[in-house]
């Protein structure tokens, strides 16, 4: 299996991005800030009061948005989520649930594309391993 057929990569309108791994506090963080961004273009100081951040947390944090696809406009100093068709907090990654395999198992089974990137990625852990070629 090469990286385009990973599990760990997800689709994201056409496009592919790597798992990314994240705390859940920092998850809650940038889930927060888009919500913030989302409602009405802020200022820097007012989103570093919100999320109780320095700058340099800031900055690293939008880095990571536009990483994930979710894009921020900055104009005359205001900062705002961009209209997109997509919801900028599904591009978000997410913090590791920490299952075990048979939550994976009971979840790969429903109908649904997260279902089956689930059941892909749990058939590659669990299958066979096949002889290399020489």
């Amino acid at each position: 299996m090469d990286g385009r057929d990973s599990p760990l990569m997800s689709d994201t309108g056409g496009r592919r991005r790597a798992w990314i791994h994240i705390t859940r506090r920092r998850a809650s963080r940038l889930h927060a800030l888009v919500g913030l961004l989302r409602e009405r273009p802020l200022a820097r100081g007012e989103i570093l009061k919100a999320l109780d951040v320095g700058l340099r947390t800031f900055y690293r944090e939008l880095a990571l948005l536009k990483r994930c696809g979710v894009r921020i406009r900055h104009k005359d100093k205001l900062y705002s989520v961009v209209p997109d068709s997509r919801d900028p907090a599904g591009r978000l990654p997410f913090p590791d649930p920490q299952l075990d395999f048979a939550e994976v198992a009971e979840l790969a089974r429903c109908d649904c594309d997260a279902a089956r990137r689930l059941a892909a990625l749990l058939e590659s852990l669990t299958a066979p391993a096949r002889p290399k070629k020489r």
